[in-house]
């Protein structure tokens, strides 16, 4: 099974600040657009996570070189 490449490379303590940022946005989105702002901000945080680990796996590539 090919593992996708925004899931390598992460240690416990990145799966343990990916839980706390997106239960903290999905909290602060849901009180200003309820009943549904849970899941807004549960895949706004998910997105910027994409995009960060993106980007930590790009300089870590350049880095290496």
């Amino acid at each position: 099974m090919k593992v996708p490449a925004v899931l390598k490379n992460l240690t416990l303590l990145d799966w343990v600040l990916v839980v706390v940022f997106v239960a903290l946005v999905a909290y602060l989105v849901q009180s200003f657009f309820p009943p549904y702002g849970w899941a807004m901000g549960a895949v706004a945080a998910l997105g910027m996570l994409f995009i960060a680990k993106r980007r930590r796996d790009r300089l870590d590539q350049e880095q290496k070189q």
